[in-house]
């Protein structure tokens, strides 16, 4: 089977080779068999009956054979074939012929080497065509020599041997095609059948195959995307795994939690009272609380997420919600501040959702910042873009951790449990809810112009002003 696209490419181009073949012979021995059944005179190749053609035709629109003799010359180049020239001319015996036009009468009209009413032709040898017009002789078209010349009495050896000679020089040229041909397409099948093979390997699971490119070619550049697909398959699956993982482990600690007090009340060891049972209602809203963020995050990433878009001023909701934290800020000993300008900075967007990227981003800086540290708030704006940030002076995020920063379930900190380090879903929600206004976000620690902490910022399209 793997061998069926081999055999059909060499059988292609053997056939066409076999068609080359044979057409290139046979068109050879038509073309030398053709070559005598001319007469020369002054180098051109006439056939009898095109110059016959040629003077009946001037006799028809002329009535007679006056000036005849001044027109043979191009009445022969009409009736010409072409050019022969030089050795091959001279090897067909057909240096050149002498050509008279008789009259009915038998007079000379038009001589090739000779003049009008001279004698006409008498030493053999002589082609003798007749010159009808309308069913009736009106005159005769005599060659002097034979149409291959005397040298060649027989055609039929010449044709031959040209014949053969293209025949071999055809056929070896067909065998040495064959053969490239047979290695051209290997080269093509060989790269075709690997990428077989390996696609096999990944319909049974192994993601991890990898095909070695080999040309830069059409084929090199499959072989190059499907390395692509399979590098894109496995951190597809890898990221399946661990997001399976982490939703059971986030999981597992506020289940563990239920079922060990449900189990300790049933055996008596804690009363089934109003403070138990607000630990148990305090787990569930923690499991509610990850399913919400879990299906935010699914809706987000498939495109899904619903927006209530209108028109609000961004700088007036950066204001409100440091406001909102202001308390808890001061109770940690953090000076929260904001720096923006005075202008409405109009956008269109979901409010309650950048709410909820903005209390996310402020909540980590206040919860990795130390007392007596700062918090800023900036906002800043160009002619299509707003620009905010929120810095802190904390300990920063390592250079290793950066890259997963936006990642689900990301902690910094593995110690941390979700009661000290929420789930790992805030930033991969953030980020999601501002792609969906068509914005971006990026972290940089420590922040440009700082020797540590860390800058979380993002960008949103501003309102045109014509819309304002």
């Amino acid at each position: 089977m793997r061998n069926q696209l081999w055999v059909k490419l060499t059988a292609a181009f053997a056939l066409i080779i076999f068609i080359g073949v044979v057409v290139t012979v046979w068109l050879t021995s038509q073309g030398t068999a053709t070559q005598f059944e001319h007469f020369m005179v002054a180098n051109q190749m006439v056939r009898p009956a095109v110059m016959q053609a040629a003077l009946a035709d001037y006799y028809r629109r002329h009535r007679d054979w006056n000036d005849l003799d001044a027109s043979l010359d191009s009445l022969i180049f009409t009736a010409s074939d072409g050019v022969m020239t030089g050795v091959f001319g001279t090897m067909m015996g057909m240096p050149t012929n002498r050509v008279q036009v008789l009259n009915q009468r038998g007079e000379v009209v038009a001589d090739s080497e000779g003049a009008v009413g001279g004698a006409p032709l008498t030493s053999a040898p002589l082609e003798h065509w007749p010159i009808i017009l309308d069913g009736v002789l009106v005159g005769e078209l005599v060659v002097e020599g034979s149409l291959m010349g005397a040298a060649v009495v027989d055609p039929t050896p010449l044709v031959g041997s040209v014949t053969r000679a293209v025949f071999f020089a055809a056929a070896i040229a067909a065998v040495a095609g064959l053969a490239l041909a047979a290695i051209f397409v290997r080269q093509i099948t060989r790269p075709l059948v690997d990428l077989t093979h390996a696609s096999r390997q990944i319909a049974r699971g192994d993601l991890r195959v990898r095909l070695p490119v080999k040309s830069a070619d059409e084929v090199g550049e499959l072989t190059a995307t499907f390395n692509q697909m399979a590098a894109s398959l496995e951190k597809q699956e890898s990221l399946r795994r661990n997001l399976m993982a982490d939703i059971a482990h986030e999981l597992r600690t506020p289940l563990t939690g239920i079922q060990g007090a449900i189990e300790a009340m049933q055996d008596g060891v804690f009363p089934a009272d109003a403070e138990n049972l607000a630990g148990l209602h305090a787990e569930v809203l923690l499991l509610n609380r990850l399913v919400d963020d879990l299906r935010t995050l699914a809706n987000a990433e498939a495109g899904q997420l619903i927006l209530e878009r209108t028109q609000i001023d961004l700088a007036e909701l950066c204001r409100r919600q440091v406001n909102a934290m202001q308390r808890r800020a001061d109770e940690r000993g953090i000076a929260l501040t904001i720096n923006c300008p005075a202008q409405t900075q109009l956008i269109e967007a979901d409010g309650q959702r950048l709410n909820q990227v903005l209390l996310n981003l402020l909540d980590n800086a206040l919860r990795h910042t130390p007392a007596s540290g700062s918090v800023v708030v900036s906002l800043h704006a160009d002619a299509d873009h707003v620009y905010v940030t929120v810095t802190d002076n904390g300990a920063g995020i390592p250079a290793a951790d950066l890259p997963h920063v936006f990642d689900r379930f990301y902690r910094g900190d593995r110690s941390r449990t979700r009661s000290t380090g929420g789930s790992g879903l805030g930033l991969a929600i953030a980020r999601q809810i501002v792609e969906a206004h068509g914005g971006c976000m990026w972290v940089d620690s420590p922040p440009p112009r700082a020797k540590h902490g860390a800058e979380f910022g993002l960008m949103l399209p501003r309102v045109p002003k014509e819309s304002h």
